[in-house]
């Protein structure tokens, strides 16, 4: 899946947990507010456009190229870099980019970005430390007939659960490239050998990934709709706890659909 939507996502929803921490909730982010950005976020196909580094000045570009360096050890490719415009306009604070890259048999297509939040709320929940000040995100996509094998150093910040067409493994926000790519290729092999008939697609060129990006964003959004936007398990999952009478109201805020309230 593509972890930045995710994260961009988790933005607003981590304002949920502000909310139980006795923070002051920003005017016009209730339910239904929260059910606009998610609407938004996985509504239409995204506009991915190639970029340049230098346009994002507060971007840690060391870790891009160390990143990038990495990879190309480990005989993958640099296809791009890369900015998703539809995020851009939703959350222009919040701008990143994607560098882009290819396996050397093509069965593999990585990104890794950098993701520094910025804004009142989520400033107030860094010092909480309910959110990182800075994520650096590598990202693996394998696809195999409609199905994505994912791997990320995501876990404990992506909360939200997976559309069924995709296997996530998320760990740890401090591992290493190296080990998120050597489990990546062991979780491959593993499906080739219990699945031998199951070939991966292959990615041969740029447009080939962002269709597969494409692809792996209606898998999102088709899921979302189907939960109404935010589950109850995932909204439990960020309080910690059982929900409240308020935070059920909240919940039912959240999944009504425009004009069924």
């Amino acid at each position: 899946m593509s972890a930045v939507e995710v994260f961009f996502l988790m933005m607003g929803l981590w304002l949920v947990v502000a909310m139980a921490l006795g923070l002051r909730r920003p005017n016009g982010l209730g339910g239904h507010a929260l059910r606009s950005r998610i609407d938004a976020v996985y509504g239409e196909p995204h506009e991915l456009v190639r970029t340049d580094a230098k346009a994002f000045p507060e971007a840690d570009i060391d870790f891009y190229d160390r990143a990038k360096a990495a990879f190309v050890q480990r005989g993958y490719r640099f296809v791009a870099d890369v900015e998703d415009k539809t995020l851009s306009k939703l959350y222009p604070q919040n701008r990143t980019f994607l560098r882009l890259f290819v396996d050397a048999g093509g069965m593999v297509r990585a990104c890794a970005y950098h993701l520094h939040p910025r804004g009142a709320v989520v400033s107030l929940l860094q010092l909480v430390q309910l959110f990182p000040r800075h994520l650096r995100v590598v990202e693996l996509v394998t696809e195999v007939r409609g199905q994505f094998l994912v791997t990320s150093n995501t876990h404990g910040v992506d909360r939200l659960e997976p559309p069924p067409e995709a296997k996530v493994e998320r760990l740890p926000l401090n591992t290493s490239l190296a080990i998120v790519v050597d489990r990546h290729e062991a979780r491959i092999r593993e499906l080739v050998r219990l699945n031998p008939e199951r070939s991966p697609a292959t990615f041969e060129s740029f447009e080939d990934i962002v269709a597969s990006m494409g692809r792996a964003h209606v898998a999102m959004a088709r899921h979302r709709q189907k939960v109404g936007g935010l589950s109850r398990d995932e909204l439990e999952r960020l309080k910690g706890r059982p929900l409240s009478a308020t935070e059920e109201a909240f919940l039912r805020e959240v999944q009504a659909k425009p004009g069924h309230e």
